[in-house]
C-alpha cells in the first residue's frame, strides 16, 4: 500500500518531498511484519526521490549504503541492482573531479553498470543509466553528453512496455537539457524536442498542480 500510494499515485500530485516519511514508514512495517520485498521497494523510491527532491548527497550516500547492505543481506538482488543508476549519479556529484585517472576509473564503473544492465536484460536498470547519467552530464555543463544518453533511452523505451517518468522529473531534465542545446545552436531539432516536453508538463500540471506546475515555469 504505502509504495503504490506514496511512491505512485502521491509522488504525482502532490509535493514529492512530502512522501518521503511515509515510505520511510512502509519500510519500517515491511521490516516488522516480515515483508522485506516491499520494505526494500520503499527505502528504493525513498532514495530516488530524495535524490530528485536535492536532499544533501552525502546524506543520500549514507542511505544507499545503509539500504543497499540489507538489501544484499536479505538477498534483494533485483531492488540492489535498481538503486545502482542513482548510487552512480550521487558518488559522481559528490566526487566531483577534472582528475583523469579518477574520471577513467568512473567511467570504467559506469562502463561496467552497463554491462550488468545487458547481461541480466534488465531494460528498467539500464534506463535509468541512461536517465541519470544525462542529469549528471547536464549539471556539469556537457550537454552534448546529456542528450546523447537521451537518445540512447528513446531507443531502448522502444523495447520496453513503459517508460520511466520519475514522477515528471524525467521530462523536466530532458527540457532542461534541449533548452541547452537550443540556447547554444541555431538547429530547429532541439527547438522542436522542448516543444514536446512543455506538453509533456502541462499534461503533468493537470494530473499535480503542486508538484509539477514549478518545473514547467522553470522551462
Amino acid at each position: 500500500v504505502y509504495i503504490c500510494t506514496y511512491g505512485g499515485i502521491f509522488g504525482w500530485i502532490r509535493n514529492l518531498k512530502r512522501n518521503l516519511e511515509p515510505l520511510m514508514l512502509g519500510y519500517q512495517i515491511g521490516m516488522q511484519t516480515g515483508d522485506v520485498q516491499h520494505a526494500m521497494f520503499n527505502a528504493s523510491s525513498y532514495i530516488k526521490i530524495s535524490f530528485f527532491v536535492g536532499l544533501n548527497l552525502k546524506e543520500v550516500e549514507k542511505t544507499i549504503e545503509k539500504f543497499g547492505k540489507e538489501m544484499i543481506e536479505y538477498n534483494q538482488t533485483a531492488v540492489y541492482r535498481s538503486l545502482l543508476p542513482v548510487k552512480r549519479a550521487v558518488l559522481d556529484l559528490i566526487l566531483s573531479t577534472n582528475d583523469p585517472f579518477v574520471m577513467a576509473e568512473n567511467n570504467a564503473e559506469q562502463n561496467s553498470l552497463f554491462l550488468q544492465a545487458t547481461e541480466a536484460n534488465s531494460l528498467v536498470v539500464e534506463c535509468e543509466l541512461y536517465i541519470f547519467g544525462s542529469i549528471v552530464a547536464y549539471i556539469y555543463n556537457s550537454y552534448d553528453l546529456a542528450a546523447a544518453l537521451i537518445q540512447k533511452r528513446y531507443e531502448l523505451e522502444k523495447k520496453m512496455s513503459r517508460t520511466i517518468l520519475w514522477w515528471g522529473a524525467t521530462a523536466f531534465y530532458d527540457g532542461l537539457i534541449f533548452l541547452a542545446l537550443a540556447h547554444k545552436s541555431s538547429q530547429f531539432e532541439w527547438t522542436a524536442e522542448v516543444s514536446k516536453v512543455m506538453s509533456k508538463m502541462e499534461g503533468y500540471v493537470q494530473i499535480g498542480k503542486s508538484n509539477h506546475e514549478h518545473k514547467l515555469l522553470l522551462l
